[in-house]
């Protein structure tokens, strides 16, 4: 991996900066420099080259709770985008560029179908709803036009790095009792369990971030050849997943445990240089030493534990999901028409509770007809991504990696109006073109 590029540098060094000073910003309420930073962010945003569009977001994705001037507000994260897409269409029309037709026809008739079962429902157009319309847009054409500038190895350095910075940060200014307000610290003081969730409201949700940081870091370290950088790459895997620990999410463990089921077998099988295999074994080794001799582990161990109900019958495995899961099929195959149309992208909850999983909640938002199109859409953006070249079998199973990282938690959270749902699911596609071999995520070179 070749993770220092001359231009990849000063724009991380730049975000990174930018982070810190929205960090203190907030820790001590200083709205000049909250300002400061929030302008900083749309100006690295609207004026980087548009091929670094992506690994900018993804640098900011944990932060994206907390880029607004106050805890009421919307945040800057999801504003600057259609300022970007316009930005796009006209760059487009000045040099006379030609869209597909392709790329707006799914995109329309999603739009069209959930209007229309907005309008039988009589629901409201949320700002949810309109940024959600507009990613669908947005994605297509943007890939269609920058899949060839994107690297990858670009993508995983921004956003390991703005995930490491961001959980960091969160956990020094839980210190802020003013910052309780961004950051949700769940107690149970009865059996002594914190959980930590960064800058979002769920610890799942942080989780997320970290388990798709980790898989990537496992994939770019499978091309890495120069020993520091391997190094340096287990070193980050070790201090995600001591972050992720802190969450005491039990969808975390179970994507950590198939992820490393599946990559120990891969690297213990595949073929490889036996030296760079035994390094890479010996730097786990001594890193792992290192977390037992300091039991950063230990405390958090024991709240797994409680939370597997080893220690007390206070928690259950899925911690009731299965029975919202099962509240909402019923709903759905006893109404006809919610089953086939759903009830149009509208963000609202049967009887006020989540289902907590997005294949359950596209179906309650769009119905079977809407999640067809839905699939389609999809199969266009793969199509406009991919490479076509085949992956060969440790490729797949490299990918299914990245895959149980993110998609599996799809099964405990409700994803589909979340900026991840668009960021994270694209990652996917540009890790599939990065295990073809083609070194930029989109073009043969």
């Amino acid at each position: 991996m070749i993770l220092v590029k001359k231009f990849n540098i000063p724009l991380l060094a730049i975000n990174l900066i930018n982070a810190l000073f929205l960090s203190i910003g907030h820790a001590f309420n200083h709205q000049f420099l909250l300002l400061g930073s929030l302008l900083l962010f749309s100006g690295i945003t609207l004026f980087s080259k548009k091929k670094y569009f992506l690994p900018i977001m993804l640098f900011y994705l944990p932060w994206s709770p907390i880029l607004k001037m106050n805890p009421g507000s919307h945040t800057l994260f999801t504003l600057i985008v259609p300022v970007v897409f316009i930005q796009i269409l006209l760059n487009g029309c000045i040099k006379k560029t030609k869209f597909e037709i392709s790329n707006i026809f799914f995109p329309l008739l999603l739009t069209v179908y959930t209007l229309f079962v907005k309008l039988l429902n009589g629901a409201s157009y949320e700002p949810t709803y309109l940024f959600f319309i507009m990613m669908i847009f947005f994605i297509p054409i943007y890939f269609r036009k920058y899949k060839d500038e994107i690297d990858f190895e670009t993508c995983i350095l921004f956003l390991t790095t703005g995930v490491l910075g961001a959980a960091i940060s969160a956990k020094i200014l839980t210190n802020f009792p003013h910052m309780l307000e961004y950051i949700n610290i769940y107690e149970w003081k009865r059996v002594g369990l914190i959980r930590l969730s960064g800058f979002y409201g769920d610890a799942n949700f942080y989780s997320v971030h970290i388990l798709v940081s980790i898989a990537s870091l496992i994939i770019t370290l499978r091309k890495t050849s120069q020993k520091k950088w391997a190094s340096l790459q287990i070193v980050m895997i070790m201090a995600l997943l001591y972050f992720g620990m802190l969450s005491v999410s039990k969808m975390f463990i179970f994507c950590i445990v198939l992820m490393a089921l599946v990559w120990v077998l891969c690297f213990l099988i595949e073929k490889g240089d036996i030296f760079n295999k035994l390094r890479t074994i010996l730097t786990f080794f001594l890193v792992l030493v290192v977390i037992s001799a300091n039991n950063l582990f230990s405390k958090q161990l024991n709240l797994y534990f409680i939370r597997f109900g080893m220690v007390s019958d206070t928690q259950t495995l899925t911690t009731g999901r299965i029975d919202l899961v099962v509240m909402y099929l019923e709903y759905l195959f006893s109404s006809i028409k919610g089953l086939f149309w759903g009830i149009g992208l509208t963000p609202e909850y049967l009887n006020g509770s989540s289902s907590h999983n997005t294949f359950v909640q596209i179906l309650y938002q769009v119905g079977i007809l809407g999640t067809i199109i839905g699939i389609l859409w999809c199969g266009m953006v793969y199509s406009i991504i991919s490479n076509k070249i085949k992956l060969g079998i440790f490729e797949k199973y490299y990918l299914l990696i990245l895959v149980f990282s993110f998609f599996l938690p799809w099964l405990s959270l409700e994803m589909l109006f979340f900026d991840e749902f668009f960021y994270l699911t694209v990652l996917v596609l540009l890790a599939r073109n990065y295990l073809a071999g083609i070194p930029n995520g989109g073009r043969v070179i």
